[in-house]
């Protein structure tokens, strides 16, 4: 579970497997640890329920050097 700053649960990607992806069309796995505590950690609360979002309902998401998606 993640909550922003008002102690207000976000959506959870935690139940699933997500990939990675330089290029969008070659797609490794990474763990949810990773997710939440490399790459999301420092961004606005924002920008964390705009990723969680977009993933959680099928799209990708491009942070930094990657696009990130829930495997299909």
């Amino acid at each position: 579970m993640v909550e922003d700053q008002f102690h207000i649960e976000m959506e959870s990607i935690e139940d699933f497997l997500i990939e990675k992806s330089a290029d969008n069309s070659f797609w490794e796995e990474v763990c949810n640890e990773e997710i939440f505590n490399k790459v999301l950690a420092g961004l606005s609360d924002d920008k964390i329920k705009t990723f969680l979002g977009v993933v959680r309902n099928g799209g990708a998401f491009k942070l930094g050097d990657y696009f990130y998606r829930i495997k299909a």
